[in-house]
């Protein structure tokens, strides 16, 4: 349906303005109050409906464009006219200023090319679609109900709300929509690559078949990579909260599988009601089978958990990693064995245990130190939050210039376990390098070619 140009136009200047009015009023919350993150999630989410709006409107079709708005085939950016010039500047801001607009830094943020590796199956299913489950299911959850699961104040807490959402999956099926509502948040971020979790044990306690589910999740991936063109890759969460024998079950499930869309195991659930020393059994084999190891550790635990993970486990990646900024040696180990953490801002804020609000974080730490890092999500449903906004809270929270923030974004590619990370990486470097451009962001290489 094509819309007249001056309605596309007088509906951005609303957006504008709402997203302006959002910021500041998010900007004016005391950043040490207890409630101020949960605010300040409700502002965000407000804040980036528009923004999808934003997006949406300005890749509808124009009935009558103006003149002006249409370029010439062939003009040099040397030459160009003050007309196109405004053009550009209604579809893209410029970032090359000193002090660049917040909404163009999250557009630009939300434009380029992204991975994510910590990242939960479960917490990326969206409202809706967990109250359709529980409908077709003949659940009866009211609109309370849900909201009182989401309002928890510790890891534990959130656990619970995970447990929650598996609570709605009745049959193998169910979790197509689950992949689903997964596909969706990563193309409304752009993520080109994904490597997910995925916690069997609930299911396989309620009666469901490992392989079965297995099979329905890898189908639906398949359909959205031709679809789509996006990589998901899924690692079984062998999961603290059921102990180690189990754990060791659920590997032994993994090691019966063929499918390369499964590449390895995580271990999450409770930290200090699981020590990683007792899973480093269940690591061993997985590794001499073959598989990818990675363990949450060091996010509601101290940095011996860590060292346990790495030197035990040989945990690949740690998941979280806060507590880690209280051991320096332990920092320079990581550094040295080129071990990646796999950050989550607004997780860790919104859990608490080390972390209370953006501004304290360590990853501003960890990076001027040369840790490999790579920045995610973790829940995104359950937090409300996003990959763009975890990105664009480095910039507004860490001082992270967003030249800073691409060289996250290319160590992500390198953190995940893709078999051929530099290719992938040549391919989003190009990318964002055409996105560069529209944001003014010129390069001294890209200079070079015009």
């Amino acid at each position: 349906m094509e819309v007249p140009f001056s309605e596309i136009l007088n509906r951005i200047a609303v957006i504008d303005r709402d997203i302006a009015e959002l910021n500041r009023l998010k900007s004016r919350l005391p950043a040490d109050r207890p409630y101020s993150p949960t605010i300040q999630l409700t502002f965000d989410k407000q804040i980036n409906t528009l923004l999808n709006e934003r997006v949406s409107l300005m890749e509808l079709p124009i009935l009558h464009p103006p003149l002006w708005l249409l370029s010439k085939e062939g003009l040099e950016p040397s030459t160009e006219s003050p007309l196109l010039k405004e053009r550009k500047s209604l579809l893209a801001g410029d970032l090359s200023v000193p002090h660049p607009n917040e909404q163009d830094v999250i557009n630009f943020i939300r434009e380029i090319p992204k991975t994510e590796v910590h990242l939960h199956l479960e917490a990326c299913v969206n409202k809706e679609t967990l109250k359709f489950l529980y409908k077709k299911n003949g659940i009866e959850v009211t609109d309370k109900e849900f909201e009182d699961k989401y309002n928890f104040k510790d890891l534990n807490g959130f656990i619970q709300v995970f447990f929650f959402v598996q609570g709605s999956v009745k049959e193998a099926s169910d979790l197509g929509y689950f992949i689903d509502s997964l596909a969706e948040y990563l193309r409304s971020n752009n993520i080109v690559y994904c490597e997910a979790f995925f916690a069997p044990s609930k299911f396989i306690q309620n009666g469901l078949d490992f392989d079965e589910m297995v099979e329905v999740m890898v189908n639906r991936i398949r359909q959205i990579e031709v679809k789509d063109g996006i990589t998901i890759r899924l690692l079984v969460d062998v999961s603290r909260s059921f102990g180690p024998e189990n754990a060791m079950n659920n590997l032994k499930r993994v090691l019966g599988l063929k499918h390369k869309e499964v590449i390895g195991i995580g271990l999450g659930g409770a930290e200090l009601m699981g020590p990683a020393k007792d899973y480093s059994e269940v690591f061993k084999v997985a590794r001499e089978s073959g598989l990818r190891c990675v363990a949450h550790s060091g996010e509601d635990d101290g940095p011996w958990a860590i060292w346990d993970a790495v030197n035990l486990c040989k945990a690949e990646r740690i998941g979280h990693g806060t507590s880690a900024i209280q051991d320096p040696e332990l920092v320079r180990y990581m550094k040295e064995n080129k071990i990646p953490i796999e950050i989550c801002v607004t997780s860790n804020v919104f859990t608490g245990k080390y972390v209370r609000k953006e501004q304290n974080h360590p990853v501003r730490y960890y990076y001027d130190q040369g840790l490999m890092l790579c920045i995610n999500t973790d829940d995104p449903d359950i937090f409300n939050v996003n990959l763009t906004y975890e990105f664009f809270k480095l910039y507004r929270f860490l001082d992270f210039s967003i030249d800073e923030i691409i060289d996250l974004v290319r160590q992500g590619v390198l953190c995940t376990f893709h078999p051929e990370k530099e290719s992938l990486w040549k391919s989003m470097e190009e990318k964002i390098d055409q996105i560069k451009l529209k944001y003014n962001l010129i390069t001294e290489k890209q200079v070079s070619a015009v």
